[in-house]
């Protein structure tokens, strides 16, 4: 799941709501805003200037990300067993994960800043995601990483406000399933309270 991160989205009838390269230019625009938040830490690194840009970074993370729509698809057909109450609760901390997580993915906590984020942007598909009843604009690219370098996919669809990241695929794999998967494993063996509890300790460790 972490390396997921780091290495951090045609029906007649759709073609109609996009443009050609839309979603490419939008992935551009997402890389080009946090080169220029990480371009700030090399001329700056003080503790003041990274609290700054960790505060810019985490709004942007959460104009890309659409966290309410991706946490009820995170945890599927168990969402809508949980009161109001608790599904507020649920949301909220899946916000805080997902949130710190692109920090952590895209702005370095150690003054090692190499430049241009390495993503190269190769292509861009409409289709159908069957997994969840989705029409995906979704946006091929190449990472380098070590030796080698990995196929991934941004997966991107139209929301009220817009463009919006639901799932990443690495090599194939699918970041959103492989939440559910995690998600649903763990209800199934202790619970859902074990779930939350789980979750909860996982967004203090990451923002010690």
């Amino acid at each position: 799941m972490i390396r997921s991160l780091r290495l951090i989205f045609f029906s007649l009838v759709f073609a109609s709501a996009v443009y050609a390269g839309e979603g490419l230019e939008y992935m551009q625009n997402i890389i080009n805003s946090f080169e220029q938040l990480r371009g700030e830490l090399a001329e700056d690194f003080s503790a003041e200037k990274r609290k700054d840009v960790s505060g810019r970074a985490r709004e942007l993370a959460l104009q890309i990300l659409d966290v309410k729509e991706i946490g009820k698809l995170a945890l599927g057909a168990y969402f809508k067993k949980l009161n109001p109450a608790q599904q507020e609760d649920f949301l909220g901390l899946f916000h805080e994960l997902m949130a710190n997580r692109v920090v952590e993915a895209n702005i370095p906590s150690q003054k090692v800043i190499t430049g241009k984020i390495p993503i190269e942007i190769i292509s861009e598909r409409v289709e159908t995601d069957d997994t969840f009843d989705k029409e995906a604009i979704i946006v091929n690219t190449r990472v380098p990483h070590r030796k080698q370098s990995f196929k991934v996919e941004f997966f991107l669809y139209r929301a009220e406000d817009g463009l919006k990241l639901y799932d990443v695929h690495i090599d194939e794999a699918s970041t959103l399933l492989d939440f559910r998967n995690q998600f649903s494993s763990i209800i199934k063996k202790k619970g859902y309270k074990h779930l939350v509890k789980l979750l909860r300790e996982r967004i203090q460790r990451i923002n010690k």
